[in-house]
């Protein structure tokens, strides 16, 4: 269940923060179900003494660098937006194919990872808080360019609605924080009130909701 999967993530660390290890889904087409790790892309590391070890070591890509930190945050945005498999989530849960579904099911999907990159240090200066304010970041980039392209002509509407947007995710973050640390029926309540806005056409869809069906993400 996603409740036990993110607790047992969090009380573990991972060897590298390019490395999410625990799975969202149980049986995932194509893909070994033995594998029980997301790998995340990461810069292949040039030799120190050769010309790219120079240039990775002057751009701050090596060891654990904010810079390279940063980038680890884009690539695990990325596998998201890219990996999702949106249309047929919106058939599952019965969801309209608008922008506000796509920010939902994209805020759940950030929230998970954002709990993952907070068990690498939740303190200030930490990599793990770090991670996850550059995961947020990389978040509103994104929506505030697929929302301006959405109404190029009215600028100040856009502003609004992403205003509205960071308020409604900061509680979203607060109500699934407090659903991931209660039992299911406090996690149900999060998802009926945020995810489904509260109206739920089919109750059965919150626990298959809670499972983060196989058929919602797809792999290379």
């Amino acid at each position: 269940m996603l409740r036990i999967a993110l607790r047992n993530a969090c009380f573990r660390r991972a060897p590298n923060v390019g490395v999410i290890p625990v799975r969202f889904v149980r049986n995932t087409p194509g893909r070994s179900q033995e594998s029980e790790t997301h790998v995340v892309v990461e810069p292949v590391p040039a030799k120190k003494d050769g010309i790219l070890g120079k240039i990775q070591s002057k751009l701050g890509l090596s060891g654990n660098s904010q810079t390279r930190l940063r980038f680890c945050s884009f690539i695990l945005y990325e596998s998201i937006v890219d990996r999702l498999n949106y249309l047929e989530f919106f058939e599952k849960f019965h969801l309209p194919n608008t922008f506000n579904s796509w920010f939902l099911v994209t805020e759940l999907h950030v929230w998970m990872i954002l709990v993952r990159a907070m068990a690498e240090g939740p303190e200030k200066g930490e990599n793990g808080r770090f991670l996850r304010n550059c995961i947020v970041e990389a978040m509103w980039n994104d929506v505030n360019t697929r929302a301006k392209k959405m109404d190029p002509s009215n600028p100040s509407g856009t502003r609004k609605q992403i205003e509205m947007y960071s308020q409604q995710f900061q509680a979203a973050l607060i109500n699934y924080d407090e659903g991931l640390m209660g039992d299911d029926k406090v996690l149900a309540g999060a998802l009926w009130r945020r995810f489904f806005e509260k109206e739920c056409p089919n109750y059965e869809l919150l626990e298959f909701l809670d499972d983060i069906p196989t058929w919602a993400i797809k792999y290379p």
